[in-house]
């Protein structure tokens, strides 16, 4: 035996093109709720997050997800990115296999400090989302002199 082989129930079903049962559906809406999309699992959105001294920046694996289908919230401390991943045929066309993902995915973060949602940006470009978030700059404190 050369080497073991990750087997992942997603993968194995999406080569085969088995659409999920809805029990199948259940379970994993259910796991995802208590545990989150797990990196590594084949819908959790990979991501790479930095932080520089006024803001934070998050890279997201996003390939062939057209912008229209990607949401950002941004709240306080969190950011949260709803993915749509959807094949497309032309008409005419027949699928005979289908190894691309099919479904919905989200991945949310919660920051140390508040972001300034008005000046964030986003910007999707090669299959990459980057998101700028500038942190919120706190007002001074104030010393205040007793009358």
């Amino acid at each position: 035996m050369t080497g073991l082989i990750r087997f992942s129930p997603l993968t194995a079903r999406a080569l085969n093109a088995v659409p999920l049962s809805d029990f199948d559906r259940a379970l994993g809406s259910f796991a995802s709720q208590l545990f989150g999309d797990v990196p590594g699992s084949d819908f959790a959105l990979r991501a790479d997050v930095a932080e520089t001294e006024t803001s934070y920046i998050a890279r997201f694996d996003v390939p062939g997800v057209a912008k229209e289908n990607i949401a950002v919230t941004v709240e306080e401390k969190l950011v949260k990115v709803d993915v749509t991943f959807a094949t497309a045929t032309a008409e005419g066309e027949k699928l005979l296999r289908s190894e691309r993902l099919v479904g919905e995915t989200s991945r949310s973060f919660r920051f140390a400090n508040a972001i300034d949602s008005d000046a964030a940006t986003a910007t999707h470009e090669h299959g990459v989302l980057t998101l700028t978030l500038p942190k919120k700059v706190l007002a001074a404190q104030k010393r205040l002199t007793i009358n």
